[in-house]
């Protein structure tokens, strides 16, 4: 979410685009970067994506930028399981950018970020990283399609199918809101974020 309270946005995307470092959001940092940017992996955490979650499981390092951990984020504390792995935590406020023991920065997400870039200058993950999570964001958003269809027109549709006939209608400056009940899980893992502002939860936000 600091990285929306930040106007972080055009930073982590020239981290990602500079890096090949792939992006998992939170809730409350969902549309960070767009749901077709390369290096968009989608929600993480007890709600996320496939793809998100086994990158977060083999992780040797992780960096979270503007986000407070919480048990949704972690799976409560089960989704970073690879011995050693390591956090680097960017964050404006002192007693999250601590959090699991991390190499704390604290700063402004977009001028954190803007460092950060800056210190990674001439490093790219390697060819097959970025050709595994691709591939693995390819196999989820087939996941998605399927979900979204509606093959009998006549049949009352699920929350998923709802879902996905929003996304066949909605443009870039369209706005979702959510608050409560099975929802926000359903979107945090399937909703395709087109700008930085289409996606608001209420619940994290109060």
């Amino acid at each position: 979410g600091g990285v929306h309270h930040s106007e972080a946005e055009d930073a982590l995307r020239a981290l990602a685009d500079a890096t090949g470092i792939p992006v998992a959001s939170t809730q409350a940092g969902k549309g960070s970067l767009r749901h077709d940017h390369p290096a968009d992996v989608g929600g993480i955490g007890h709600t996320g994506t496939a793809v998100a979650d086994e990158l977060a499981r083999t992780a040797d390092l992780v960096i979270g930028v503007g986000t407070r951990y919480t048990d949704f984020t972690t799976a409560s504390a089960t989704l970073f399981a690879a011995p050693g792995v390591r956090f680097a935590n960017l964050n404006i406020a002192s007693f999250d950018a601590h959090k699991l023991a991390a190499h704390s920065v604290v700063a402004d997400a977009r001028t954190g970020l803007e460092a950060l870039t800056a210190a990674l200058a001439g490093h790219r993950v390697s060819g097959s990283y970025e050709a595994e999570y691709a591939a693995g964001k390819a196999r989820w958003e087939a996941l998605v399609d399927r979900a979204f269809a509606a093959p009998e027109p006549a049949a009352r549709p699920s929350q998923s199918q709802v879902i996905g006939a929003l996304d066949a209608v909605v443009g870039d400056e369209d706005i979702v809101i959510n608050a409560a009940g099975s929802l926000p899980g359903d979107l945090h893992k399937l909703w395709r974020a087109r700008s930085r502002r289409q996606y608001l939860s209420l619940i994290h936000i109060s």
